[in-house]
């Protein structure tokens, strides 16, 4: 998890180029599928009407409603494939999807990496990802301003990620040692 612009996609792909026995969970959505996305690799883009199914039917980990547009969430049969293969799932969360997950699954065995970045830095990063409006920029600021207070509380490791990426992703390497 982390702050927006803490560099979480691109650390995630260097950890799965590193390690062969971790495997990235896809999130399911209701999003329409972008021009250079492929279903199945980040995400498995659903109707709102099968969503609403995995929902019923008690088929996911967590989901939430983003922006009030589109729903995300993790199907539970994408991470009991990851074990019958004997590999760790590795998934990028929202730190309210976290406290949902802590709530709900009580079962599950999980690490927590939150990566956190100065406001400054945050708004740099995503400013040079392309064209993104202030009024945006602003949402993202306060939004990373209350995941943070959240992090502090219910993750298990905090990562100042205003290094670059081989910096960043020493300090998560660090960690995996530890715990795997």
């Amino acid at each position: 998890m982390g702050v927006s612009g803490s560099g979480k996609t691109t650390l995630t792909t260097e950890l799965l180029k590193t390690y062969s026995n971790l495997i990235l969970v896809p999130s399911y959505t209701t999003r329409p599928m972008r021009e250079n996305e492929r279903n199945g690799r980040k995400y498995w883009h659903v109707s709102d009407e099968k969503f609403q199914e995995m929902i019923k039917n008690w088929e996911l980990l967590e989901y939430a409603l983003v922006h009030n547009k589109f729903y995300y969430g993790t199907r539970l049969s994408e991470i009991e494939k990851a074990f019958e293969k004997w590999l760790i799932p590795i998934k990028e969360l929202d730190i309210n999807w976290l406290e949902q997950v802590i709530q709900d699954s009580k079962w599950l065995d999980y690490v927590s990496i939150f990566l956190d970045l100065p406001d400054d830095k945050m708004v740099e990063r995503i400013k040079f990802r392309g064209s993104v409006f202030q009024e945006e920029i602003d949402r993202r600021v306060a939004s990373a301003q209350v995941e943070r207070v959240k992090a502090k509380k219910i993750c298990d490791y905090l990562i100042d990620a205003s290094g670059t990426v081989k910096e960043n992703l020493k300090q998560i390497n660090k960690i995996l040692q530890e715990i795997l």
